[in-house]
Parts: C-alpha cells; sequence; structure tokens
C-alpha cells in the first residue's frame, strides 16, 4: 500500500474527537495551561485509558506471573 498525504478532508474528519480530548484536558488544567503541557497529559491519560481497559477485561497475568489462585482454576476448569 503507497503511502497517502493527509488531507485537510482527513482533518476535517477526525479532528472533532481530538480537539474534544484537548479542551478537556486543558479545562482540567486550567487558564494558561501551554499545548505542550497538554498534549504531554493526552498521551499519558491515552496510556491509563488503555491500562484500565485491560485490567476490566481481566486479560492477564501471563506465564510466570500467575498467582496460585489462577493455577488452581485453570487444574479445576482442565478436570
Amino acid at each position: 500500500m503507497k503511502d497517502k498525504s493527509i488531507t485537510v478532508e482527513d482533518y476535517e474528519k477526525h479532528g472533532k474527537e481530538f480537539f474534544d480530548k484537548y479542551f478537556y484536558v486543558a479545562r482540567e488544567l486550567g487558564e494558561g495551561a501551554k499545548a505542550e503541557d497538554i498534549l504531554k497529559i493526552m498521551e499519558t491519560l491515552s496510556g491509563v485509558v488503555m491500562k484500565k481497559r485491560l485490567e476490566e477485561k481481566g486479560v492477564g497475568p501471563f506465564g510466570f506471573n500467575k498467582n496460585a489462585d489462577d493455577e488452581d482454576k485453570e487444574d479445576n476448569d482442565a478436570s
């Protein structure tokens, strides 16, 4: 697939979602917040959201990170 330039139409299509998030964070940080700080918080907050989504789904733990209760459940499920 050939790389395609980002168009104004792409900005129009996806801009509302971005700016809703941007202005939410700007309001939380308060008057005088710098764009650089807002973008850093947005990035960090995205990481928190992804981590929480994984926790809510109950994904993991994996491999040697399992605790004894998880192993017991697997043994009972296999029976």
